[in-house]
């Protein structure tokens, strides 16, 4: 009787063990994201944006971060063009080996160092900067790639005849590169900080709910209504004030600042100036620095200044790829600079109708970012990285040099 019992509770703990797995085959592991419940996920967004997603997609902001792989990293790895020297007998090589791609530092011949490519930093539009996973923190490789110069550089600001593997890489970075990472901690290290993050809990490039807010209620509702086709529940840019549009842009292009609150948790409508101080600062044109500063930049222009309606998105349209296409941002400026309802440009007479497709050379020109400079091989000099500025203006110089090259 005994041996009956001990055979039925066998039996009966079979069924249960497999009637748990079967749900556990079955069930649909449920999308956690790391910024709360409140978020959806970008690919929530696809059902009904599904041609702004596609578009999206293909824009720097979206790729802005990326995992490194080798059809993300821009640079080549052929033997022929995969070294940066700092020194004759001083190199870093870049390789594809079986566990990934390396940057690899040789002295004489002799391997001293290898570190893998883990996360991108950039479009790959201007450049690309690469950082690699140390334990639970993150570290910047040496090399960078300069797509302008279509080379491996010296990593912006690192010693020029030496290699360096050990920058941090704190969560400063990700804060305008990315959606979301979970920093779990913060130590000390040589007295500079060093953040620790959660590997598994990254979200690249700037995502959907980055710019719109969280979604996962605007979603829940149009889901369960489709007929409905007035946005519910999430934050439309049209309705917020020039302020509160420009803030949107502002939270990471008003260069380095001190941090009141997260960025990750800045929310279209919230008040900049509880995110990031200063919010905005006076701008010395001469001195101003065009990397990273457009919101300072484009608030001191006289066409900010004077045009009430005017703010990023007037001439962004962020959803779509639209860099180097000056035509395109003229085409814009002619919304006000017109023939008809507005003082027009004085060079048109010189320049003829042609005019019209390049408005910016003149007026925004590209200029040397005093913060950012990339060194390319043995005893060459500084290559200037160019950022066209947002301050509006008129540049006599860029002016002329402008019109040399149209003669």
């Amino acid at each position: 009787m005994q041996r009956h019992s001990r055979t039925f509770a066998v039996i009966i703990l079979i069924i249960i063990l497999m009637i748990a797995f079967s749900q556990c085959v079955h069930e649909t592991k449920a999308f956690t994201d790391g910024r709360g419940k409140e978020y959806a996920g970008a690919s929530k967004c696809i059902g009904c944006h599904k041609n702004i997603y596609d578009s999206y997609i293909n824009s720097a902001h979206f790729i802005t971060t990326t995992s490194a792989s080798k059809e993300t990293v821009k640079g080549s790895f052929n033997a022929d063009s995969n070294s940066y020297y700092y020194r004759p007998e001083l190199k870093v090589s870049m390789e594809n080996r079986d566990s990934g791609l390396y940057q690899v530092a040789y002295l004489n011949g002799t391997e001293r160092k290898a570190a893998r490519f883990d996360i991108v930093f950039g479009s790959g539009r201007k450049g690309q900067s690469f950082v690699y996973w140390y334990k639970d923190h993150i570290l910047q490789l040496p090399v960078s790639y300069y797509v302008p110069e279509k080379s491996w550089v010296n990593s912006p600001n690192y010693p020029p005849h030496n290699v360096k593997f050990d920058r941090n890489v704190t969560i400063g970075c990700f804060e305008c590169h990315a959606s979301y990472i979970n920093k779990t901690s913060e130590t000390v290290a040589n007295e500079e900080p060093v953040d620790h993050f959660d590997r598994d809990n990254i979200i690249y490039g700037i995502d959907c709910e980055r710019c719109h807010g969280p979604a996962a209620t605007h979603v829940d509702f149009h889901e369960k209504n489709p007929e409905e086709k007035k946005a519910a529940f999430i934050a439309g840019s049209k309705n917020l004030s020039r302020d509160g549009k420009t803030a949107m842009c502002a939270v990471c292009h008003s260069g380095s600042a001190q941090t009141m609150q997260v960025p990750f948790n800045y929310k279209p409508g919230d008040k900049l100036s509880t995110y990031i101080y200063p919010s905005r600062e006076p701008i010395n044109n001469a001195d101003a620095e065009v990397h990273g500063k457009q919101y300072q930049l484009l608030y001191a222009s006289k066409c900010f200044i004077k045009s009430p309606l005017l703010n990023c998105s007037s001439c962004h349209n962020p959803h779509i790829k639209e860099r180097d296409d000056p035509a395109l941002f003229s085409r814009k400026c002619m919304n006000c600079h017109n023939t008809t309802g507005h003082k027009f440009c004085s060079m048109t007479s010189l320049v003829g109708p042609s005019i019209i497709n390049n408005c910016i050379d003149c007026h925004m020109p590209a200029k040397s970012s005093k913060i950012i400079t990339v060194k390319s091989q043995i005893n060459t000099t500084a290559i200037p990285a160019l950022v066209r500025t947002h301050f509006i203006s008129i540049y006599p110089a860029e002016s002329k040099r402008f019109l040399s090259g149209k003669k």
